[in-house]
């Protein structure tokens, strides 16, 4: 007895200090300066971009091409256009169909994956510095000759329309997708950039292959090469692979741009079977290149970048009303957004809301305390080093500055302007762009579980069933027919 009652002392006295730590954790220790070497540039006759970053401590190379356009140019009506056709390009390029592509890249030993994000699209591969030149023949192929077949475009479609209609019935899913039509409305950003049921199931293999045509070009990509390989080495295979890649005549179109809307909006969509509402609250914020980017990263941090971030603090930790609170500053090329988000019980959804915009105004009226605000900006920071331990992770953070054309000096000096941002100014940030009251909320969740609780704050909700809800609609609302057939708006 005596022997149990002395480990049920022990393990008291650990739960006791684990209390203590997650309360008051130790403060961060000095940040580390991390070295890494220079990249070098040169741009080929038809205007690709080559950057070389040597690293010669292990046999391996990771290479990107990243052209410059992502889901900002999908068609008006063509949500989904740019991440499908990311996809596509390992679904048969030059000579091979899907299968063989997979075969040769894995007989090398190395690994190529497609991806579109808002502002870039990517092919990347990795693989053993002496099987370098077989692989960039085959990232050259899926990059400048992908085959698009028919049959494959349309296998990718069902799957896709399967998949889409699984997220669907996803709160999270359709609170965010709605939340950044309310915030972008119409413009580049307001859509799904993986689409809606609607979108996918009407692109057309032409689109596609326009859509290639139109934004693959050399004078619109970068080729990045990180590892064991020397600057010289690396403009070679640049010039063998891509250098006969043909510039067209014509100029690159100009991207879209538009205004977001003035008025905020708060939107219920009412899901009768959710079993759990998801609460975003967000607005129009900086684009990337803006003078105030760094500050609202770490406004961002402060808010909801980690557990013991304020949201997450207040709604998790504090009341027991969700497993997490995140927040985010999406900053892209020409716009971007702040969002928060949370999932909660069904009726605490409107007091979730109201919580997450009573932050974001107390951030704006008093400056975050030094040992608040240190530990955030760690956070940051140290992601950001932990990104960078790998060929591939220099080459994604690279790819990053280049598709939006900002300094590659910016891979170095990122910590220092983090931690170079000063109370006042994650204040000003705030006061500025994040007003509690001028943001737009979204609740996704079952509407008679919370109507009642809207109070004055959201009296002037947009309630919208699920079933008549259209995320491809600046509105939101799927357009009926009348008794003449005349679309009308539900």
């Amino acid at each position: 007895m005596t022997g149990l009652l002395g480990a049920l002392l022990m393990m008291l006295g650990a739960l006791a200090l684990a209390q203590e730590n997650l309360e008051n954790p130790p403060l961060p220790g000095e940040p580390r300066t991390v070295k890494l070497p220079e990249p070098v540039e040169t741009t080929l006759a038809n205007g690709l971009r080559v950057i070389v970053v040597e690293r010669p401590g292990l046999p391996l190379l990771a290479a990107q091409l990243v052209v410059k356009s992502g889901g900002e140019v999908d068609p008006a009506e063509g949500a989904g256009a740019m991440e499908m056709l990311a996809t596509l390009l390992m679904r048969g390029a030059g000579k091979r169909r899907a299968p063989q592509l997979a075969q040769a890249i894995e007989a090398l030993g190395g690994s190529i994956a497609t991806g579109a994000g808002w502002d870039a699209t990517t092919a990347k591969l990795t693989v053993m510095t002496t099987q370098a030149e077989p692989a960039l023949g085959i990232l050259r192929d899926v990059v400048r000759r992908p085959a698009l077949a028919a049959t494959e475009v349309e296998r990718l479609r069902a799957e896709t329309l399967d998949e889409l209609r699984v997220k669907m019935e996803e709160p999270g899913l359709l609170a965010k997708a709605a939340a950044a039509r309310v915030i972008f409305g119409d413009g580049p950003y307001g859509h799904l950039l993986g689409g809606t049921p609607k979108s996918v199931a009407r692109l057309s293999r032409t689109q596609l292959v326009k859509l290639h045509a139109t934004w693959f070009r050399p004078d619109n990509a970068v080729l990045i090469f990180v590892g064991s390989v020397t600057a010289q080495q690396g403009q070679a295979w640049a010039a063998e692979f891509f250098g006969d890649w043909k510039k067209p005549a014509a100029p690159l179109p100009a991207l879209p741009v538009s205004a977001p809307p003035a008025q905020s909006r708060v939107v219920i969509i009412d899901m009768p079977n959710a079993g759990q509402a998801a609460v975003v609250v967000g607005k129009a914020a900086v684009a990337r290149k803006a003078a105030d980017y760094f500050p609202g990263l770490v406004a961002s941090s402060v808010l909801g970048g980690g557990y013991s971030a304020r949201l997450n603090a207040e709604i998790r930790v504090k009341r027991g009303l969700t497993y997490g609170a995140a927040s985010d500053l999406g900053a892209r090329r020409s716009g971007g957004a702040f969002i928060a988000a949370a999932q909660t019980k069904n009726s605490a959804g409107p007091e979730v809301a109201t919580l997450m915009r009573a932050e974001l105004d107390r951030l704006g009226a008093e400056p975050v305390p030094a040992a608040e605000l240190t530990p955030r900006t760690s956070t940051l920071t140290g992601a950001f080093d932990r990104s960078l331990e790998t060929n591939e992770g220099i080459a994604t953070r690279l790819a990053g500055l280049a598709a939006l054309d900002l300094p590659l000096g910016t891979l170095a000096t990122f910590t220092a302007d983090v931690r170079a941002v000063p109370a006042a100014a994650v204040q000003k940030f705030a006061r500025e762009h994040l007003r509690g009251g001028a943001t737009s909320v979204v609740i996704a969740g079952h509407a008679e579980s919370f109507r009642a609780t809207l109070g004055e704050a959201f009296k002037d909700a947009e309630i919208i069933p699920q079933k008549a809800l259209d995320l491809d609609a600046t509105s939101l609302r799927a357009a009926a027919k009348d008794a003449k057939g005349k679309a009308e708006i539900r």
